[in-house]
């Protein structure tokens, strides 16, 4: 989560921006920037550090354009803060391969489209016992349904730190009332992707 959300502070399209950097931190180094790689760590440890530790870059797929995106986008103060200080980030060297005005219009192909019955895993010890409901029988609908759709390629391990982080509990928590979720710059999570 973004500093300002953190402390509880009016922000608007700054947390996207700052969601971006940890998107790309994540793609680049399978982990969190301000966490390291199955780290059992407090809640309040990673404020701390979202709060006042910069950013590390120890995994070496991290190349210069990309260090500097990064630390563009998670820069603590708003102002500061790539995308929020008049600049378009689009112009960066990060994105130089990118036509953006051909995307804009639809007209560029992406490099690479899943299949659609096609399960993405690493291993198939990724299945186990989670793939399948006990009792549960599919008539001739659910089956024609669930033949054609897919998930896509979310690891077990990638769900499990969801879970370990407390992000799945907030994002499941009954108690939470529609007035909760319409106020959203008082919300405590911000995800983007």
């Amino acid at each position: 989560m973004a500093p300002e959300v953190l402390k509880q502070e009016y922000y608007r399209y700054s947390v996207d921006w700052w969601s971006l950097g940890c998107s790309i931190y994540e793609m680049v180094a399978a982990r969190l920037p301000f966490r390291d790689f199955r780290e059992k760590v407090q809640t309040a440890e990673v404020t701390r550090r979202t709060l006042e530790d910069e950013c590390k870059f120890e995994h070496k797929c991290f190349d210069a354009p990309t260090k500097d995106i990064i630390s563009g986008f998670l820069k603590k103060r708003v102002g500061r803060r790539l995308g929020c200080r008049g600049d378009d980030p689009r112009s960066h060297e990060f994105f130089k391969s990118i036509n953006f005005h051909r995307l804009d219009v639809g007209l560029l192909e992406p490099p690479w489209v899943p299949k659609p019955n096609v399960v993405y895993a690493k291993d198939v010890d990724e299945f186990k016992d989670t793939s399948e409901i006990k009792d549960v029988k599919f008539d001739t609908k659910d089956e024609k349904f669930f033949k054609e759709f897919s998930t896509g390629a979310v690891s077990v391990q990638w769900q499990k730190e969801m879970i370990d982080s407390g992000v799945f509990e907030e994002l499941n928590n009954a108690s939470v009332s529609q007035h909760d979720c319409e106020t959203a710059w008082k919300t405590r999570l911000c995800i983007v992707l």
